[in-house]
């Protein structure tokens, strides 16, 4: 009986994702949002909590909400939506479609990387999760696949998720507001955070990797 509620919520899940990327084309995204009036932004949040799930692009997401709400009103609303899809993906991963994640993140991360989040001890997953949610080259849902494997709790999951996707969602929600403006000095300064934002959380990955790295060697020859 459990096996059979688990495979029809993921039926369900699977249905309206793929309904929602095929009934709602990626280029007319924009247009579902702003012309769903007062609803627009519940439409907004309820598209960031299920679409990931599918692999849609979070960025263009981003991008969305900076071009239909501003800085200010889009980060809120992206946080939330953000925030909704990590924990349902938490929960698909670790309570329902744990196989099927398995083989996913076999096929989508290489060894090393793999390994560094699967084999990270405890202690270090709170402040593995909080970098990786930083580095906008790592895919978002598979960090949220791949954490729900790990035995990182929920609370700290949804902790360091909050305040790791703050930051990504502040450069993207700024440039996605200043799109429009496309050649004006605001829209560089918003290209170049986007860039800082990437090579400083690109930095803090290969200091962590390096003393990991050291941390492994001397417990080697410790032994």
């Amino acid at each position: 009986m459990k096996n059979f509620k688990k495979i029809i919520l993921i039926v369900i899940l699977v249905a309206m994702t793929l309904g929602l990327m095929i009934f709602v084309p990626y280029d007319s995204i924009r247009n579902l949002v702003q012309k769903a009036g007062v609803w627009s932004a519940l439409v907004y949040i309820l598209l960031f909590a299920i679409l990931p799930i599918g692999f849609f692009p979070v960025p263009a997401l981003a991008l969305i909400g900076g071009v239909s709400f501003g800085l200010v009103n889009g980060s809120i609303y992206t946080i939330i939506g953000a925030s909704m899809n990590c924990l349902l993906m938490f929960v698909l991963s670790r309570y329902i479609g744990h196989d099927y994640v398995v083989n996913l993140i076999n096929e989508k991360f290489s060894k090393k990387n793999r390994d560094r989040i699967l084999n990270a001890p405890d202690s270090k997953l709170f402040t593995l999760l909080f970098v990786c949610r930083l580095i906008p080259l790592i895919p978002y849902n598979l960090i949220n696949y791949g954490f729900g494997l790990t035995n990182i709790s929920l609370s700290k999951y949804m902790i360091a998720s909050v305040l790791g996707i703050i930051p990504g969602t502040l450069v993207y929600l700024n440039l996605g507001d200043k799109v429009l403006n496309v050649g004006s000095k605001e829209f560089y300064q918003a290209i170049f955070l986007v860039v800082f934002l990437t090579v400083i959380s690109l930095v803090i990955a290969k200091i962590m990797a390096s003393r990991e790295e050291k941390s492994k060697n001397k417990n080697i020859n410790d032994k």
